[in-house]
């Protein structure tokens, strides 16, 4: 009985866990903001050189991530406050907090951004989309290589 209470407990807490850190809902806002931007000129502009008239985010290229993401969510949300797809920035940006908040693994680094490059928007959303489907794709990768040895050890025996 106490190890079916256990057992029980454990996979509530799991459960809660993964709904608490879902990036599920993030991932779907920030596709339709690429899918939107996609041919928005200011979106696609050239952070190369000395550009001024383009919003030139960090994008980061060591593991720990997500500090440059917030800021570079910050700063786009404050850049498009007068267009139509704030709302959608703005809700990006405060479920990165909460993630970050409830201490989700791909959330909690707490070094400072270490920028690398610079990107314009479209692709600052771009990397940040990867950086947040990098852990379902290995889960995903993961499944796959269990399936492929159970139907070797089915084969050989």
């Amino acid at each position: 009985m106490l190890v079916t209470y256990i057992l029980a407990s454990a996979l509530l807490v799991g459960s809660v866990l993964g709904q608490r850190c879902s990036t599920r809902e993030v991932i779907h806002d920030t596709s339709f903001l690429i899918e939107k931007l996609k041919d928005d000129p200011v979106s696609k502009c050239s952070c190369n050189g000395t550009v001024t008239s383009c919003l030139c985010l960090s994008i980061p290229s060591d593991d720990c991530t997500m500090p440059c993401y917030q800021e570079g969510l910050s700063q786009v949300t404050n850049a498009t406050r007068k267009t139509k797809f704030w709302i959608i920035f703005t809700r990006v940006k405060r479920t990165a907090d909460i993630l970050k908040n409830n201490k989700c693994p791909l959330f909690s680094c707490e070094k400072p951004c270490n920028q690398t490059t610079a990107g314009n928007t479209l692709s600052f959303l771009e990397h940040f989309r990867m950086t947040l489907q990098k852990p379902q794709m290995q889960e995903k990768e993961r499944r796959s290589r269990e399936k492929s040895r159970e139907k070797s050890r089915e084969k050989s025996q």
